[in-house]
């Protein structure tokens, strides 16, 4: 049984050690693809206004038209807000008195008190 571990223990080292060696391997440089007084970032630049269907992906129009389209504002979200906090508050204290009226009945009435324990 120590055997089978031992091998399975050698068997992973080796494995760890196979792995990392492929990961340490030296990096080499990558060709650009450019002249040697070209800069290849100026190539890549297009114009968004002349860009038509299908000429990219530009982030900064996505972002600009997400803005624009924007159905609520400030004060939409202000009025939301406070409604969803008066519902939860007029909602609460719905319960709040439903509560404290079975609790009332319970007092006058103990032959009625559930057991405890039940719900």
């Amino acid at each position: 049984m120590k055997t089978a571990q031992l091998t399975r223990c050698l068997t992973l080292s080796a494995l760890a050690t196979g792995l990392l060696g492929i990961n340490l391997a030296p990096v080499q440089g990558q060709s650009t693809g450019t002249a040697p007084g070209e800069d290849p970032f100026v190539s890549n630049n297009v114009d968004p206004s002349k860009q038509g269907l299908g000429g990219g992906f530009d982030p900064m129009s996505l972002i600009h038209n997400a803005n624009l389209s924007r159905t609520r504002n400030g004060s939409d979200f202000a009025e939301d807000t406070q409604r969803n906090i008066n519902k939860a508050a007029d909602q609460f204290k719905q319960l709040q008195q439903q509560r404290l009226m079975e609790m009332q009945q319970q007092q006058t009435d103990p032959a009625i008190a559930p057991a405890p324990g039940s719900p």
